[in-house]
């Protein structure tokens, strides 16, 4: 019955089947989150069962992918049994290696009978459920290690009882995150099913939060608006246009701009499908993330995979990587990054080569990706040095700001990089990335290597003079003084509250 109304529906708007399922699915959700967080806040398991159940129709009924399915369900299956039987270090280590490469076998598979296609199948979804399968192995390994050893993070988010496949299988496929993500963490996830955080430690009633149907319906229309850019702009700023005689045939000037505009072109379907799904978790009642210091009002944006305008506006490459797929960006630093730092010991080249080779390999084996994250590499390396020899020349001595003009000069650099760079991410293969980097004279790249090379000698870092450092000594041996003979006024008068003897009289010197 879907089958034949989504034939013909796509026939009729002139849009892929796959990606008319894969959006029919995300607006499902709204409807369906809905109805999700109404139901009895006693009764956690019949939530369970609820996420469970959801996500298996959206997956083989709407997406009409019932291999994919058993991909995912039996990769969730194994890494849960891994896990109740492996106890120690090994469990989580033996969990990251098999699901990397069961993905990066789906990876291939897709790449081999599909190059370079744009149909949608199990690896997206595989790819978050990589995050989460990996995140909650690590633990499960953290609730069975002593607290002492933990990170804050760590020990918030340890798993100390061993759950049941149920309570497992209901944050695996969270029904609004199933398909596009976010990833999130298992005890974040079991507290909200819990409602832990929104229930009163006196009188143990549910207290929702305000906003969250006005947050779930901004991150919807925000979605719809980049689902109707993507129709109306995306077809005409095609990036593989870059590959025609007629973009060559243009000057310089004009390609490089077509570049930029086609990038940023291309970003709408991320923008659509996180946002929707974000709009879906949060209308389910997940994402709460507490209240605006500023302004007091809930924030709704724990499960947020991109903050758009921190994006779009962003003044150097690092900013750019920070918010941009978040979730995969936590799950590089939980999982991998702090990972594999020794205890006791600073990170050094090889975490940030393991990162590197872990976020290369799960996003897949097309070569322009790896151009872009090796390029990206090089351009935040740039980045920093110009921050650190270029910016205390503008920056003002008071204040510590930079001019206006000075930062939007930095936005339009760094975007103008990131969307050059992010050509090779579009094109997906080694020969066409060099072929439009070389028409545009490998100019972004000739400048990070400029950078790199000359800032440091043009631009030397000042160092203070003999004076300013013996004035910051003066300051140090001051606040130290002051320090000590606070310390010890406090010391004495605990001394003789506690010996019952004189009243405290102690007194700190005037300086």
């Amino acid at each position: 019955m879907l089958d034949s109304f989504f034939g013909s529906f796509s026939e009729a708007v002139s849009f892929p089947e796959d990606q008319l399922r894969c959006l029919s699915a995300l607006l499902l959700g709204y409807p369906l989150a809905f109805a999700f967080r109404l139901l009895p806040a006693n009764n956690p398991n019949l939530k369970h069962i609820a996420s469970v159940l959801t996500s298996f129709f959206l997956i083989v009924v709407v997406v009409n992918d019932l291999v994919g399915l058993m991909h995912l369900l039996g990769s969730s299956i194994a890494v849960w049994r891994i896990m109740g039987v492996v106890e120690g270090k090994w469990g989580p280590r033996l969990v990251f290696i098999g699901v990397m490469l069961h993905m990066s076998v789906s990876h291939l598979i897709r790449q081999f009978n599909d190059y370079r296609g744009y149909k949608l199948d199990h690896t997206g979804p595989q790819m978050i459920l990589t995050m989460k399968l990996t995140s909650w192995a690590f633990n499960v390994y953290d609730g069975r290690r002593n607290p002492k050893e933990l990170s804050r993070y760590q020990q918030e988010h340890a798993i100390t009882t061993f759950p049941s496949l149920l309570h497992y299988l209901s944050y695996v496929f969270f029904f609004p995150a199933v398909l596009v993500g976010p990833s999130f963490e298992y005890m974040d996830y079991i507290r909200y099913i819990e409602l832990s955080q929104f229930r009163d430690p006196k009188t143990g009633k549910i207290h929702w939060p305000a906003g969250r149907v006005m947050a779930s319906m901004k991150s919807f229309f925000f979605s719809l608006i980049a689902l109707a850019c993507l129709a109306t702009i995306g077809p005409k700023l095609d990036v593989l246009w870059t590959l025609d005689p007629a973009w060559k045939a243009l000057p310089w000037v004009l390609r490089f701009g077509y570049v930029q505009l086609a990038a940023f072109a291309a970003r709408f379907k991320y923008y659509a499908v996180w946002k929707m799904a974000e709009g879906a978790c949060v209308m389910a009642g997940f994402g709460y993330n507490g209240q605006d210091p500023k302004t007091g009002e809930s924030l709704w944006d724990a499960t947020s995979n991109i903050n758009v305008w921190a994006y779009e506006t962003g003044e150097s490459i690092k900013t750019l990587a920070d918010n941009w797929n978040m979730g995969t960006n936590k799950w590089l630093k939980h999982s991998v990054y702090f990972r594999v730092v020794s205890p006791g010991s600073k990170p050094g080249p090889l975490e940030t080569f393991a990162t590197f080779g872990v976020s290369a390999f799960w996003h897949g084996f097309y070569p322009g990706y790896y151009l872009m994250f090796a390029s990206s590499a090089t351009a935040l390396t740039a980045g920093k040095l110009l921050r650190s020899h270029l910016r205390p020349r503008f920056a003002s001595s008071t204040s510590g700001k930079t001019p206006a003009w000075y930062n939007v000069l930095g936005m339009l650099l760094t975007q103008s990089t990131i969307n050059y760079l992010s050509i090779s991410f579009l094109l997906l293969t080694f020969t066409d990335s060099i072929e439009v980097w070389k028409n545009l004279y490998f100019v972004v790249h000739i400048g990070i290597v400029a950078v790199t090379v000359l800032v440091p000698i043009a631009f030397p870092v000042k160092r203070k003079s003999k004076k300013q450092q013996q004035e910051t000594e003066k300051v140090k041996e001051l606040v130290h003084d002051v320090a000590e003979e606070v310390a010890t006024v406090a010391v004495g008068a605990a001394k003789e509250v506690l010996e019952s003897t004189t009243p405290v009289t102690g007194k700190v010197k005037t300086l």
